[in-house]
């Protein structure tokens, strides 16, 4: 019984990690988006895909997204 019960709690301190890291990165892409100009005026669809589709739009935008900031110096 002592095993299933700390089974379960390291599941679900897991889990709770993971979701604390995807919102975390979340919060950063919007962040991110909001303060920075892209190519082709792609702002408010990159903040649309982010915010509508957190997981996927979160990783989308780092992979991808994040390249097609411009640079201003």
């Amino acid at each position: 019984m002592e095993s299933t019960i700390s089974n379960l709690s390291l599941g679900i301190w897991a889990w709770q990690t993971f979701l604390l890291v995807i919102l975390g990165l979340w919060i950063y892409c919007l962040i991110d988006i909001a303060r920075n100009k892209f190519k082709n005026d792609a702002k408010t669809t990159w903040f649309l895909i982010v915010f509508f589709l957190p997981f996927l739009g979160t990783l989308l935008y780092i992979f991808t997204g994040r390249n097609r900031k411009i640079i201003t110096n």
